[in-house]
């Protein structure tokens, strides 16, 4: 097997595994196959695909949308499925990226949306809903004793990383490889393999040099680079680990950081975009007993409308509180405009969300559903002798199909994922692409990448067809040579 040499953000060769000719050959030839397949099942999403082609770049309006081929366009979703504008169903572990913990269309939600868009879409001004969702939020994040709104993690990220330098009066940001932060400029950096390379063209290397980055999980790392840096405003992290805990994180990491963190006076801010009212109630912080200075919210937040938020400590918040000095208020306080922050609407779908979280049941079913079929996955590969390897944290899962050895490690359980390299947890499988497809001709809808989701109305029906489907989707690749 050929092997092609990335470089780590830590300066580490390593190596991201090719296929042979031969195999790349017959990945070809299947995806051409499939694409055909697809066409065929799927003519309007052809169709639609074509025409948006036309206004959109690369076809899409998020780049994780983009496929190989003409990307699935739906018409509809409730619950755990989702139906394509040609009919056909599939069992959806996007559900809104994550946000839609209920499922789709779960009726409380909808009604509440309807019932606030009767009152106002926008008043432009304060109102009684934007105090309730904050008040819901404050009973169940642990840290939250301020709240500031946003319209999206990317923003939440963003405004907690300028209240933090400002906070310290320091610039620099430190995050871990492969942490993902959002889309804008602080948050580029060491996204993806290889992690010495900018996530997005358009940043100036003069705002790339503001954000640090090191390997996870070695405290050791963390405490020297915190010595001789005396420049650090916060450090930021997923705290289940990277790319919502595809590289696993425990727990005695948050808390040495923490202590880290306290010690040399470093800001402390926990992105639970999507670990926050999934992984408990009151998020990650709450799971493991590890309170950050400061928390990014999104996805569930809001219910599956556009929203987020930052919260934290009043100590925290005071760079944002308006004072009598307007001399201050001008040069020194961290200033947040947005026209749809606590958006009337998205304030009610979050409200409605979160009250039917708060009791952890939501949370139980989720992540009972997903351990039993990452379970469900482990035993269905070992049965067709495939070196992959289903693994987790909550209700998320992965999938480790791009190095044999550590896949079956990971599928027989003779390894923690949270020992495995994170290189090789990052790579992706020369067939992800075509396992994907193969997918979703057998009436399931799964993320690309490192990660997918689970909401609390996945049930029996939907485990059993899930794992229906990844046999066909194996003998698929198999009769295509591509196993």
């Amino acid at each position: 097997m050929k092997l092609s040499n990335a470089t780590s953000g830590s300066g580490i060769s390593t190596a991201v595994a090719e296929p042979p000719v031969s195999r790349r050959d017959a990945l070809a030839e299947a995806q051409v196959l499939i694409e055909k397949e697809f066409a065929r099942r799927c003519p309007q999403s052809v169709q639609m695909y074509e025409r948006g082609k036309a206004q959109f770049p690369g076809g899409v309006t998020h780049d994780n949308r983009k496929l190989s081929g003409p990307s699935l366009y739906v018409r509809k979703a409730r619950g755990a499925r989702k139906v394509d504008m040609d009919g056909n169903s599939y069992v959806d572990y996007w559900v809104g990226h994550g946000a839609l913990m209920l499922g789709h269309g779960k009726n409380e939600v909808v009604e509440a949306v309807h019932l606030a868009a009767q009152d106002m879409m926008h008043p432009g001004s304060c109102h009684e809903r934007e105090v309730l969702w904050a008040e819901q939020i404050q009973k169940m994040i642990p840290s939250s004793e301020r709240i500031r709104f946003t319209a999206s993690g990317s923003e939440s990220s963003a405004l907690a990383v300028r209240m933090a330098r400002a906070m310290t009066g320091r610039n620099q940001i430190l995050k871990f490889e492969g942490h993902f932060h959002g889309w804008l400029d602080h948050a580029v950096e060491g996204v993806d393999l290889p992690f010495d390379r900018p996530f997005s063209a358009g940043v100036p290397a003069e705002i790339r040099e503001h954000t640090a980055v090191l390997p996870s999980r070695d405290l050791d790392i963390v405490e020297d680079f915190l010595k001789s840096n005396d420049g650090i405003a916060a450090i930021i992290l997923e705290p289940t680990g990277a790319s919502g805990g595809s590289i696993p994180l425990r727990s005695d990491f948050l808390r040495g950081l923490r202590a880290l963190t306290i010690e040399y006076g470093v800001v402390l801010i926990f992105d639970e975009v999507i670990t926050g009212f999934r992984v408990a109630p009151g998020g990650a912080q709450q799971r493991f007993n590890v309170m950050p200075d400061l928390t990014c919210l999104a996805k569930i937040c809001a219910g599956g409308m556009p929203g987020g938020a930052v919260c934290g400590s009043r100590e925290a918040f005071s760079v944002m509180e308006f004072s009598s000095d307007p001399s201050r208020d001008r040069n020194r306080r961290v200033q947040q405009y947005g026209t749809f922050n606590a958006s009337p609407i998205s304030a009610a779908a979050g409200l409605a969300t979160l009250r039917l979280v708060e009791d952890g049941e939501a949370c139980k079913k989720a992540e009972s559903y997903a351990s039993k079929l990452r379970g469900g996955l482990n035993d269905l590969f070992r049965s067709e002798n495939v070196a992959w390897g289903a693994y987790g944290f909550s209700s998320v899962f992965h999938l480790l199909t791009s190095d044999a050895e550590m896949g079956a490690a990971l599928r027989d359980g003779q390894i923690d994922a949270a020992d495995v390299d994170p290189i090789i947890l990052k790579q992706k499988g020369s067939q992800d692409a075509l396992l994907r497809r193969c997918l979703q001709l057998e009436g399931i809808d799964l993320p690309p990448g490192r990660q997918a989701w689970v909401s609390a109305v996945h049930g029996s029906v939907e485990l059993r067809d899930t794992l229906d489907a990844f046999q066909r989707a194996i003998a698929r690749l198999r009769a295509m040579r591509c196993l």
